[in-house]
């Protein structure tokens, strides 16, 4: 297979090397249906010439705000064919933060994924740049939209006029060209747009897809993360690279089901959707008999035990064989029975929890990047997989520590720069080598090492330095917590806000005959107390005197991405949730 240029060009080659019958595979009506590689291709081919006619050129911006199917990967490939640049938006974006991207990115059109979103957005979207809406399921919207097939036939009529148009689409494109510009997180202030060109992106798909064995038309992946996360977007073209069938969840509701359903050889996750995973096996489990729920400690006790990269004793290995048969395949078969690698990235993954799947048999392969790296900077390998660690840096990136413990990176995945920020861009650069904004270590080995976010870094008035995202770790650890933070900066000691798992608190309180009658009585009562007083204190036993959380709130809200109080990607916005909190977190440090 010739080494495609653009992302362009990796479609085309996909398509004339594979043939693929089911390239995309989306729920429609109910039923599964596939897109194979030629219909893809012509659909986004016809796409772009639609999009050509109405004006769009190269360089030219056009945003999609819709849930990930096989749409959503069609029109992204119509954007790209046409020349253009596409912004992804989260579908769960707040509405200023929507308006925000459209203005700053000066977008001149965009696909909307159904009528709900369009009705959502509708006024936000009239106050853009935008000049047309395409409807890309569910026929028009309302007076004034195009919907998907007249795009399509516009497109058609445009190669009537200009023969030749459609065979020359990908040959338009060049490897500098920006490809997309997608909006970071903004965890703090206004998202920042990344541009990022063909080059990088392909850059990222080549080197990451040299590491893994594939096996084209054969091999299934099942993807429900969202298309504008930058990670599940650089895998969408992985898989379309190396010839996968691609499936889209119906949503993260149906996902058990869907992972029965398709029952795929690998998949792309964050650490949150297996925390769900364990959590409700949990829950499950807590409802068996003494000694089911004995036998089912006994298995997980000694997956904790389990290292990937050695050897375990045959003694081990033996008792393993056992687990599997009693407790781990139901896990195994909870995923559709045939995972050969889950690769997990976004966030940090817990060693406990990557311990307890991958000696399940669900090996669960820890990667590490950003937006502004294309994204990945390091994964772990079927053959190198070193839990804790986010893996050795993939060919062609460099990886080095600075000074002060920041994570530096170099390579061709690196982007292009922010968008309209010139003075971001140029602050994100030590000369050639990005600011990740990350602390973290190399091992002997290679193997990366991420420990928190600079910028996150608590120093309390005694001068002392505290990592809150480890701390949050071990707390959420327990099956009873949701989300926590932790507050210390300038402060004399560490505090935290605790938010409930409330499915697992309310079979605890139903377990311990508790009786209430509001989720504020509930998180108040004694008992209620008492397990989230021992829940800190076990996390406290294991920190150093400094870092030990002195004062705590057990929190019955909900922190949620409409709220503004989590990010798409669901890492908590720090600053709002502070906010939103103040008067409580004040209470901590009053002198008494």
């Amino acid at each position: 297979m010739n080494a495609p240029r653009t992302l362009c060009e990796l479609l085309q080659i996909s398509v004339e090397s594979f043939r693929n019958t089911r390239m995309l595979n989306s729920k429609v009506g109910g039923q599964w249906k596939a897109f194979s590689s030629d219909r893809v291709y012509e659909t986004a081919g016809y796409l772009a010439l639609g999009l050509n006619s109405l004006g769009i050129e190269s360089g030219d911006r056009i945003a999609l705000y819709a849930d990930s199917s096989a749409y959503w990967t069609m029109a992204d490939f119509a954007v790209l064919l046409a020349g253009a640049a596409d912004i992804p938006i989260y579908v769960t974006q707040a509405l200023p933060q929507v308006d925000f991207i459209l203005k700053n990115s000066e977008a001149k059109g965009i696909f909307v994924g159904s009528r709900r979103l369009y009705e959502r957005a509708k006024e936000t979207i009239a106050g853009s740049s935008c000049k047309f809406i395409v409807c890309m399921t569910e026929g028009r919207y309302s007076d004034g939209t195009l919907t998907w097939d007249e795009l399509i036939e516009r497109g058609r009529k445009f190669v009537s006029e200009n023969p030749g148009a459609f065979a020359d689409l990908a040959k338009k494109v060049k490897e500098d060209d920006i490809a997309t510009v997608i909006y970071t997180s903004g965890t703090t202030g206004e998202p920042k747009g990344v541009m990022l060109s063909h080059r990088n992106l392909l850059s990222n798909v080549i080197d990451c897809a040299s590491l893994f064995t594939f096996h084209p038309t054969e091999d299934v992946v099942l993807s429900y993360l969202p298309p504008s996360h930058v990670f599940e977007r650089m895998m969408l073209y992985l898989y379309v690279y190396v010839g996968e069938c691609i499936y889209f969840a119906e949503s993260i509701e149906a996902l058990p089901q869907n992972l029965l359903e398709v029952r795929p050889h690998s998949m792309t996750t964050v650490p949150r959707m297996l925390e769900k995973a364990f959590e409700k096996a949990q829950h499950v489990v807590e409802k068996l008999p003494w000694y089911k729920r004995f036998v089912f400690k006994w298995a997980i006790d000694l997956a904790l035990q389990f290292e990937a990269d050695r050897k375990m004793s045959a003694g081990y290995r033996i008792k393993r064989t056992f687990a599997s048969i009693l407790v781990y395949k139901d896990l195994r078969h909870a995923f559709g029975g045939r995972i050969r690698y889950i690769i997990s990235g976004g966030a940090a993954l817990r060693p406990d929890l990557a311990r307890i799947f991958c000696a399940a048999g669900l090996t669960v392969l820890q990667g590490y990047g950003l937006t502004e790296t294309s994204p990945v900077i390091s994964v772990n390998r079927l053959e190198r997989n070193r839990i804790g660690s986010v893996g050795p840096p993939i060919p062609n990136v460099a990886v080095k520590i600075s000074g002060d413990g920041e994570i530096l990176v170099d390579g061709p995945n690196v982007m292009m720069g922010y968008y309209r920020d010139d003075s971001a861009t140029s602050a994100s650069y030590n000369a050639t080598w990005f600011r990740t904004g990350d602390i973290g270590y190399l091992d002997k080995d290679g193997f990366l090492y991420v420990t928190d976010r600079k910028k996150d870094l608590l120093k309390t008035s005694g001068g002392k330095f505290i990592a809150p995202q480890e701390i949050e770790a071990l707390l959420s650890h327990s099956i009873y917590v949701d989300k926590a933070i932790v507050i210390g900066d300038r402060r004399k000691f560490a505090s935290a806000l605790i938010f409930p798992e409330m499915v697992a608190l309310r079979s605890f309180a139903e377990k311990n005959g508790i009786v209430y009658s509001s989720l504020s009585e509930l998180i108040n009562d004694p008992k209620v107390l008492a397990l989230y007083d021992r829940i800190v204190q076990d996390v406290n036993s294991g920190l150093s005197h400094w870092e030990t959380v002195k004062k705590y709130a057990i929190v019955e809200d909900e922190l949620t991405v409409e709220d503004d109080f989590l990010t798409p990607t669901l890492k908590m916005k720090r600053r709002n949730v502070e906010n939103r909190y103040k008067e409580l977190i004040e209470k901590f440090y009053e002198e008494k």
